[in-house]
């Protein structure tokens, strides 16, 4: 039986930026945004708050609400080209920096949780073409729906157009799990490309040489500052959101490094999950056993790496590192720089 230690449904939300969006729709259609906020019960003070979320549902239906109001039937086409960095929040604006289309890729998959943490981007190469899956993370693996896969799919394509300046960059397939409407002209305007519907999955592909694009706006420096952030808010986030175990697991974790590290079998002992449990955990969250430690260890080795009070010596010690020139290599892939080069760009 799983020991469920203080294990407790996981409550989504999106990003107030994020519903701005909404805004932006209402103010096209000259419809006072007051006068909306007051229809579906939600104080407008929140929106003065920045950092602040709503609950994931009281978006989704305040889209549905839209949908009703305009008698748009394919409204998520519509909000997804509406899409800037600026809905996205810290994220967009670190997106904008990125150096290649490989790493906002990889950004996506780390930080997108920030913006809407209801869905997941998950990223796989099947030969030479990427596929990108839209997965929804609501309880029981329950659909977002036809209106929140069109916003995701419409805003990815968008913002990668916008993000590369490049009008012309179509995917090589769209798939959508709703049935197909009567009308697609829609669908076949933004993507431009062939359309798959009542498909097994939410997800697009695109060919291995998009990863090489690089980005006109990219700058390390700012890039690094808006990492620092968007860390920061994901801990927030997860603090928040995340059962305990997924805590325990973090701190058995970081204390194994001077030991040696753990093994898979020795976390779920600590979690007190069997194997099959927690690698079914670890699964709904999506997190990859490895990955999981490599991001921890990169954390705390750029937390150490800033404080001038320890040697290099001392972090690769704390680290597990067995010798100097592993930690050097390890750092310089997370990061780019040696650790004597990141600690001086940071002073």
């Amino acid at each position: 039986m799983m020991q469920h230690i203080g294990y407790v449904k996981k409550k989504h939300t999106v990003a107030v930026h994020y519903m701005r969006l909404l805004f932006d729709y209402l103010q096209r259609k000259n419809y006072p945004v007051a006068r909306f906020l007051a229809e579906i019960n939600l104080d407008q003070d929140l929106f003065n708050r920045p950092n602040d979320r709503v609950d994931f549902e009281i978006f989704n239906h305040a889209c549905h609400v839209l949908q009703e109001k305009f008698k748009q039937p394919n409204l998520g086409i519509h909000l997804g080209q509406l899409v800037t960095t600026g809905h996205l929040g810290p994220h967009g604006f670190a997106l904008m920096t990125c150096s290649n289309a490989r790493e906002v890729m990889q950004q996506n998959i780390r930080y997108s949780a920030l913006t809407i943490d209801a869905g997941s981007n998950i990223f796989e190469q099947h030969g030479p073409e990427y596929i990108r899956y839209w997965r929804s993370n609501l309880a029981d693996e329950q659909p977002l729906g036809k209106l929140q896969d069109e916003l995701h799919q419409a805003a990815y394509i968008t913002l990668s157009r916008q993000l590369f300046n490049r009008q012309d960059l179509n995917p090589l397939w769209v798939s959508f799990q709703h049935e197909q409407p009567e009308d697609i002209s829609e669908y076949n305007a933004l993507f431009r490309c062939p359309l798959i519907f009542n498909a097994e999955n939410t997800a697009l592909g695109f060919h291995e040489s998009f990863l090489d694009f690089s980005l006109p706006s990219s700058n390390e420096s700012v890039h690094v500052v808006m990492s620092d952030l968007r860390q920061q808010l994901l801990k927030q986030l997860g603090n928040h959101l995340e059962p305990s175990w997924l805590a325990n697991a973090r701190k058995a974790i970081v204390e194994s490094f001077q030991l040696g590290g753990l093994t898979f079998e020795e976390l779920a002992q600590q979690t007190g999950f069997s194997l099959e449990e927690l690698k079914m955990e670890m699964l709904r969250h999506n997190l990859n056993f490895r990955t999981f430690v490599d991001e921890i260890r990169q954390s705390l080795a750029i937390s150490y790496v800033r404080n001038p009070q320890l040697s290099l010596v001392e972090i690769a010690f704390l680290l597990g590192f067995s010798e100097q020139s592993a930690f050097q290599r390890a750092f310089k892939r997370w990061t780019g720089k040696t650790p004597k080069e990141y600690r001086n760009f940071r002073q």
